[in-house]
């Protein structure tokens, strides 16, 4: 399966999309540009063959979406994305932290990678919406993300200093 197949089915995971919205979405790094009904085509035929997406007919244009056979496919797809993340933030940890395992015992380790286990995927969750917002140019919506995210940080920090106290 190929990079344009990936990005379709996950496309196709958020909504229902004919070819021409399709192609405004997929995005040729090699020629900075969309790509072509000629790249585009063989790739739905083949995700159509293979029984990962079919069509329905609506209001005259094709409209793709997945089939049951696709919706498992991205979901394992997804789950592997997630395994893969949460390994890359211990990886991060580790790299931050060289010398945790060393200067604290086992159970702050264990304890420090259950921490980032936890709070990690709404972290990257907040980082994907401001992300979104940044798209639809919504600066309030990211002003708003990082005064949160300030916020909470700043509390975090009180109940750390009243804690130690």
């Amino acid at each position: 399966m190929n990079d344009y197949s990936l990005r379709i089915l996950y496309i196709l995971n958020l909504e229902d999309m004919t070819g021409y919205g399709l192609s405004r979405k997929l995005y040729n790094s090699a020629t900075g540009k969309n790509i072509s009904n000629g790249a585009l085509i063989p790739v739905l035929n083949r995700l159509l063959s293979d029984n990962f997406i079919d069509f329905s007919v609506r209001n005259g244009k094709k409209y793709y979406h997945l089939t049951e056979k696709g919706k498992k496919f991205v979901g394992n797809v997804l789950d592997l994305n997630e395994e893969v993340r949460d390994q890359a933030i211990f990886d991060a940890i580790d790299r931050e932290f060289p010398y945790i395992n060393v200067f604290t015992d086992v159970e702050d380790y264990t304890l420090l990678k259950n921490i980032i286990k936890d709070i990690g995927h709404p972290i990257i969750e907040i980082i994907r919406q401001a992300f979104y917002l940044g798209k639809k140019k919504d600066e309030e919506g990211i002003e708003l993300i990082k005064t949160m995210m300030d916020e909470l940080l700043e509390r975090a920090k009180e109940r750390n200093l009243r804690n130690n106290k």
